[in-house]
């Protein structure tokens, strides 16, 4: 996974091989992919910690007998034959916020500090730079058009997510040219 999500421009931070290796990017992780056990320990402090802060999480797990607790439901739980794009859309579902049980996030309204999630995002489903960048430009320039439209309570991330969705499935083709 590290090496599917670097060569579509992510930074890497891991992996990881213990918890108090993890616990050290759990401040710069934008998203994070979680393996349950890592060398005998359990990565729930680690859940914890980015469920606080709002940041997307998924477990990763080859055992078939984890058990979740109860106050992490809400995240995917994959299979480590799952491909990139499960992962990613388990990461960043359409509608994270209609998710049932998912705990309240309070995310930010600034485009800027959205940008590099978005470039992510449009990387992931793209899975070239240069059109990845040009699908960017195009939902911000789409979102500078709608911004009228935009319905009440929407986070900005997930506005802007839907849109890129959109753009993608309509010009996703003449963006790689």
């Amino acid at each position: 996974m590290a090496g599917y999500f670097g060569n579509m421009g992510a930074v890497v931070l891991g992996p990881a091989a213990t918890v108090e290796h993890a616990s050290m990017h759990t401040e710069a992780a934008e998203a994070a992919i979680l393996d349950v056990n890592l060398n005998g320990r359990r990565v729930f402090p680690i859940a914890d910690e980015l469920m606080r802060r709002g940041v997307p999480f998924v477990f990763f797990s080859g055992d078939e007998d984890i058990v979740i607790p109860e106050r992490l439901w809400h995240a995917s739980n994959l299979r480590k034959s799952s491909d990139g794009y499960a992962v990613f859309d388990a990461l960043f579902p359409p509608e994270r916020s209609a998710l049932a049980g998912s705990p309240p996030v309070s995310l930010s309204d600034n485009v800027f500090s959205l940008l590099p999630k978005l470039r992510l995002v449009a990387r992931l489903l793209l899975g070239d730079v240069e059109a990845s960048d040009r699908l960017v430009e195009r939902t911000l320039e789409r979102a500078i058009g709608e911004i009228d439209r935009r319905r009440a309570g929407v986070s900005t991330e997930d506005w802007l997510n839907g849109i890129m969705r959109n753009v993608a499935r309509a010009s996703g083709a003449s963006l790689l040219h």
